[in-house]
């Protein structure tokens, strides 16, 4: 489609209903272009190897298909803009061009997707920082010759906790070398730091849930991770 040809009313034809046409034209055919136009202007100085990132992320967000519940409460947001300024614009006019209509009657729409590419850019630095947190961790097991053979981690009225293999909770006796105040230290903090303090040769989570957070990241640290219920 030419988005610069006018799309007329048809005879008859529900404004809500030709709204809604052209509210998914925009979504299916535009979008993707405007985001990628949107980032550039955002993130002029950005290296572009990293502003293609940026781009693909929020491209990743924009999707209707995506499973976060979030990115599908951005997306019904952003298609119940776009059809409400449709149906204003169609109530005055019985044609409209897309490319003048998104220019000049789709700010607040705009606004949405600077702010999908700006948190983009957000979750592309925390990865990056998160990635670095992790490096920094390989290194420290990598280097410590391990104080047990075999732990256990499991959680007991859930928290997460380490044993030995005589099935005694260890998990303050080796992270007391680090220091822990206040409420920004979770147990799962103190026991990933008794952890890496021991760098056991092997790690058995007692417990299926592999995709929890600190076991992704147990997984991602210690060479042997073994889960058994």
């Amino acid at each position: 489609m030419d988005y610069n040809t006018a799309l007329t009313l048809p005879k008859g034809c529900d404004i809500r209903e030709f709204a809604g046409q052209i509210t998914s034209e925009i979504l299916d055919k535009c979008e993707r272009n405007l985001l990628y136009r949107i980032t550039k202007n955002e993130f002029p100085y950005t290296p572009e190897g990293d502003r293609n990132e940026i781009y693909s992320i929020a491209l990743k967000h924009a999707s209707p298909e995506s499973e976060d519940v979030m990115d599908t409460i951005h997306y019904n947001r952003r298609r119940a803009l776009i059809e409400e300024r449709a149906i204003d614009y169609l109530r005055e006019n019985n044609c409209i061009i897309l490319n003048g209509f998104i220019n000049f009657r789709l700010e607040e729409y705009k606004n949405e997707l600077r702010g999908l590419c700006h948190d983009a850019a957000d979750e592309m630095y925390a990865l990056r920082e998160y990635d670095e947190f992790l490096n920094m961790l390989r290194f420290f097991v990598s280097v410590q010759s391990p104080k047990e053979n075999t732990v256990h981690v499991l959680k007991k009225n859930g928290v997460l906790r380490i044993e030995n293999k005589w099935h005694r909770d260890i998990t303050r006796f080796y992270a007391e070398e680090f220091a822990f105040s206040g409420e920004d230290f979770t147990p799962e903090d103190i026991a990933l730091s008794a952890l890496i303090s021991i760098s056991p040769r092997k790690i058995v989570v007692h417990d299926n849930k592999e995709n929890d957070k600190i076991y992704e990241t147990l997984l991602s640290v210690f060479p042997n991770v073994e889960f058994t219920m």
